[in-house]
């Protein structure tokens, strides 16, 4: 379980400081460089991350506060809307009688419905009887500026920029055709629209249009055509036939904004903490793996296992590849890769070959072996690269029998890095008499033209290849090529990964010569394939 108080959340942040300081004062180099850099990306992803689930929870949160918004607007415009169409409806209803009749019910109608501004009768397009006018006929294009000719038959919904009683003020016309070019209509202040868009506008920095089925928009606000907008959004309603356009501008964005990193900024500390206290335990574990790589090699936990090389066609073995293994004190053991690529990390690799060689001089001094006894060893590039790499490899070499044959394996990549340096030291180990092998060919860079430059004397194929070989019927073009690249170089192949009858028989008729794997042999100890080796 991961206490955190605040005392160490503090100590965290003295320590950032510290360290900023001690890099700037005492100019410590790369590791310095290196060190921070992880201690500032340990701060910048959580920041960078609350940053981002900031917007996107502002954005949802914005939007979620403009459909809420359209939601009130619409709502109240279908109620209005509700109200006027049975108003309209009650006109209609005394369409047979004469104006004079009905005004008094008009003008009631008119004056005591909410919202309702007049409401009357029009035929032929003359307003005929109005709660306002009374019975006087009137065109209504002279009136509200426009025609209502009801071509669908249908009740619609349109606005007017203003009428002759009170021009310049827009209006909601609702329009319910009747028959025999008879229409009942009611209309409606759209100061009520513009004050409730008013009100939701000064709380929410929100511009509303809102637009019926013909006539002017309805905008709310001034200078809208100034703001920067953020989102917009349109939403329809079935009941009033309108479409209500929703723009935010930009800066209804902020708040949101400022909101929740006030909130997620506490979080975004506690994760960087957090991922300070991982860093700190990962970098412990890999100091302590480097300290137990250390350990191992002065308390005997290393030792060498050896996979025999073999001849493809008579099985007879011809050497071994010598392969490290840790078994620590607990009885756990340690993967190459894990311990390997530790070494590497924290520069012990020339310590552990070194420590690998000097074990190899002890397992083979005893072993009776035929002249030229094949002994691979695999060599990483830091080594290769060191000024005491010929002295190390001379070391053992002289300390063995003449009957074993040092090859020194190197990865295509190592070979790639530093050619030039590669090239002298083969050339001056190749002179007493060491030979060279290219490990694990085809899953690297290595160019035609590099490998007759550095004249090696084998080619490993990997085992990756080895495994595409499963049935007769597989075709192993890349396969074919290294073999057919190998022989044309006059290198000796040896295949790796061997395990079943069918991959030997394919580099028997491809006349590879050599091989490993489980087919012929398992990594035994030294003791233990030396007693393999004597019986065979």
């Amino acid at each position: 379980m991961l206490i955190i108080d605040q005392s160490a959340i503090t100590r965290f942040y003295w320590q950032l400081y510290y360290n900023f300081l001690g890099c700037i004062t005492l100019m410590r180099g790369e590791t310095c460089m290196v060190f921070n850099k992880k201690m500032f990306v340990l701060i910048i992803i959580p920041g960078i991350l609350g940053v981002l689930l900031s917007f996107a929870m502002s954005i949802f949160q914005m939007n979620r506060d403009t459909t809420i918004t359209a939601g009130i607007l619409l709502k109240q415009l279908d109620n209005v809307t509700q109200i006027v169409q049975h108003t309209t409806k009650l006109t209609s209803i005394m369409v047979m009688k004469p104006c004079k009749d009905i005004l008094e019910q008009l003008i009631a109608n008119g004056a005591l419905t909410p919202y309702v501004r007049t409401t009357g009768l029009i035929e032929n397009n003359f307003q005929i009887c109005s709660s306002v006018s009374g019975f006087k006929k009137m065109n209504v294009n002279d009136v509200y500026g426009t025609s209502f000719h009801n071509k669908n038959k249908e009740s619609r919904i349109v606005s007017i920029s203003g009428t002759s009683f009170v021009p310049g003020k827009t209006a909601i016309v609702f329009l319910m055709p009747l028959g025999n070019n008879m229409t009942a209509f009611s209309i409606v202040e759209s100061r009520y629209i513009y004050d409730l868009m008013d009100v939701l506008d000064d709380e929410n920095d929100d511009s509303f249009s809102l637009r019926f089925t013909e006539g002017p928009a309805i905008i709310s606000g001034v200078n809208n055509n100034d703001r920067l907008y953020m989102l917009k959004k349109d939403f329809n309603s079935a009941i009033s036939q309108a479409r209500l356009t929703v723009t935010t501008p930009m800066i209804s964005l902020y708040p949101y904004i400022i909101s929740n990193v006030l909130y997620i900024l506490p979080l975004s500390i506690i994760l960087s903490f957090i991922l300070y206290l991982l860093w700190l335990h990962w970098m412990s574990r890999k100091m302590s793996l480097a300290e137990e790589i250390k350990q191992g090699m002065s308390s005997g936990e290393f030792s060498v296992h050896y996979q025999p090389v073999c001849d493809t066609t008579t099985k007879a073995c011809l050497g071994v590849e010598a392969l490290m293994r840790w078994q620590r004190e607990d009885g756990k053991n340690i993967s190459p890769v894990v311990f390997i690529r530790a070494a590497e990390e924290e520069n012990l690799i020339i310590p552990l070959t070194k420590h690998l060689f000097e074990l190899i001089i002890q397992d083979v001094q005893s072993w009776k072996v035929k002249k030229p006894f094949h002994l691979g060893i695999n060599i990483a590039a830091e080594h290769l690269a060191h000024p005491g790499f010929v002295a190390d490899v001379l070391h053992i070499k002289n300390a063995i029998s003449d009957k074993f044959n040092i090859v020194l394996e190197i990865t295509e990549r190592n070979l790639v890095e530093d050619t030039d340096l590669a090239l002298q030291k083969i050339n001056e180990l190749r002179i007493h008499g060491c030979e060279f092998a290219v490990d694990d060919f085809g899953t690297g860079y290595c160019s035609l033209g590099l490998l007759q430059k550095l004249s090696v004397d084998y080619l490993k194929i990997d085992k990756s290849f080895i495994d595409t070989l499963t049935t007769a019927e597989d075709e192993t073009p890349v396969l074919d090529i290294i073999i057919k690249l190998s022989n044309r170089l006059n290198l000796i192949t040896i295949a790796e990964g061997v395990s079943t009858p069918h991959q030997a028989e394919y580099l028997i008729h491809n006349n590879v010569t050599l091989v490993q794997g489980y087919l012929y042999a398992k990594p035994m100890k030294a003791t233990e394939f030396y007693q393999w080796y004597i019986k065979r």
